[in-house]
């Protein structure tokens, strides 16, 4: 089942649907607020948030529609009220654990680990709208077709402001970690 018609579904009230969008697209929807918070609670917090608006508002949905952008304005807004609600100096208390495979050596596991950490420190500098942009870039559910309806602009428009964004990550990343890549 398709996530448009597993949507028109809920629309019509057979809100048992959507366990089926949930299991296709919260862990996407995880990583992208883990990307935004650096917590790890609050993450999953705003996920079910996002569930809980997606039945609130799903009257709102228009059958025939693409899915994806919907769900991901919704996402956002999400995101947006959040950081609303949050005190300006809030203390990251949380990093993203990198995963081991159990294959690698714990040298290699220490260097990606490392990695990790410089790159999430370097995204937490980029603008709010730009680590959102490249967040949202990364999400194999939602092509740049479907994001850049999001945003309202054109596809190649979308490439370009990705491609900047992904430019200052770089120079923010080597600025913050003495030139080495």
């Amino acid at each position: 089942m398709e996530d448009a018609e597993a949507m028109a579904q809920v629309r019509d009230g057979r809100v048992e649907r959507l366990a089926v969008v949930f299991e296709r697209h919260h862990l996407y929807l995880f990583n992208y607020f883990l990307g935004q918070t650096r917590q790890r609670g609050a993450s999953e917090d705003l996920v079910q948030e996002v569930f809980l608006r997606l039945l609130r508002y799903r009257a709102s949905y228009r059958p025939g529609a693409p899915f994806a952008p919907w769900l991901w304005q919704i996402a956002r807004n999400v995101h947006r009220d959040h950081v609303a609600t949050q005190r300006p100096s809030q203390p990251l208390d949380e990093v993203h654990e990198s995963m081991s495979d159990g294959q690698d050596g714990a040298e290699v596991h220490l260097m990606r680990t490392q990695d990790t950490t410089r790159l999430q420190s370097a995204l937490a500098r980029l603008d709010p709208a730009k680590r959102d942009l490249l967040l949202l870039s990364r999400n194999p559910d939602l092509p740049y077709k479907d994001l850049a309806q999001l945003l309202g602009c054109s596809v190649g428009a979308l490439k370009v402001q990705v491609h900047r964004a992904l430019k200052e990550l770089r120079t923010v990343y080597l600025e913050l970690h003495g030139g080495l890549p």
